[in-house]
């Protein structure tokens, strides 16, 4: 996948597995990476810390473009610490402090996807881990984003009538991208929730001596001591991993957000009213994650 060229659309600064999935990122694309895009609430001091991980791993000229702070539609959606808070997409993300405030991005993501898009067509890949608003404004904005190689999604239960934390912050833009015609990948909590960061693999990344690493490691205890986690799942590292080596079977079915459970998703095994194709992560290879992760990051 050497020639093709990369965006990743995250939500980094909440939980650590952004950061993973974006260090991840530099390793198998490094040059190809056209960009990185960021998204709900601040995505502003999103843009920041995007800006300060890719510095540590020698690729400061990545640009970095802030994106949409708010869902589509719907007003955000509070619950737990958020509820405390009267304008989320102004408060800092648990990672961020000033000493990343001096960090320079760019703003208009939206317009970065389209533009990128006429660019590089199907020779551009997204990765998208976190809420699909970026995509979904993208998609409306030019006609060229339905046309690019392909998206992969951290994203959705597939097999349980239960919400999952992106789609949950925005599901209508998540039907959006769902119905758009282009190549979705999607790795929901049915795989990820297999792939952890266990405390040998966590030893490793504290032993490490890479700048990359240490940042992970500074990012990673400020998200435990803020949500008091013990361990983190690799969410978002599986849907990058996943689109580099056979980590995932992947199976078309047909998709769509739920009418009835907000934040939720359906699959069928064959076209069922308002349903589209989508290629859903139905297995995971755990082990063959976990090596990737130690060879590229480690």
């Amino acid at each position: 996948m050497t020639e093709k060229k990369f965006i990743l659309d995250t939500d980094i600064g909440d939980d650590i597995d952004d950061a993973f999935a974006l260090s991840l990122l530099c390793s198998l694309a490094g040059k190809e990476i056209a960009g990185v895009t960021t998204v709900f609430r601040n995505t502003k001091k999103r843009a920041q810390l995007a800006k300060t991980l890719l510095a540590a791993a020698g690729f400061e000229n990545v640009p970095v473009y802030a994106g949409e702070s708010f869902p589509y539609k719907e007003p955000f959606h509070l619950f737990g610490k958020d509820a405390e808070n009267a304008k989320p997409e102004e408060s800092a993300p648990c990672q961020w402090t000033e000493e990343y405030a001096a960090a320079k991005y760019e703003d208009d993501a939206v317009n970065f996807i389209a533009e990128s898009a006429k660019k590089y067509g199907k020779d551009l890949v997204l990765f998208a881990v976190g809420p699909l608003t970026n995509l979904a404004r993208a998609i409306e904005k030019e006609e060229a984003v339905k046309h690019i190689g392909a998206i992969y999604t951290m994203g959705g239960y597939f097999s349980k009538d239960q919400a999952e934390w992106n789609i949950l912050c925005d599901p209508e833009a998540a039907q959006i991208v769902y119905s758009s015609g282009i190549p979705v990948y999607a790795c929901g909590l049915d795989v990820t929730l297999r792939c952890t960061l266990e405390a040998d693999l966590l030893q490793a990344f504290r032993d490490s001596k890479k700048a990359t690493n240490r940042l992970l490691i500074c990012w990673l205890d400020r998200w435990k001591e803020f949500f008091g986690f013990e361990k983190s799942v690799m969410h978002d590292p599986l849907a990058v991993a996943s689109a580099f080596a056979d980590i995932c079977r992947f199976e078309k079915r047909y998709v769509k957000t739920s009418d009835t459970n907000r934040g939720a998703v359906e699959a069928h095994e064959s076209q069922n009213g308002g349903t589209s194709p989508v290629y859903v992560a139905e297995d995971v290879n755990p082990s063959a994650f976990y090596r990737l992760i130690r060879e590229k990051l480690l």
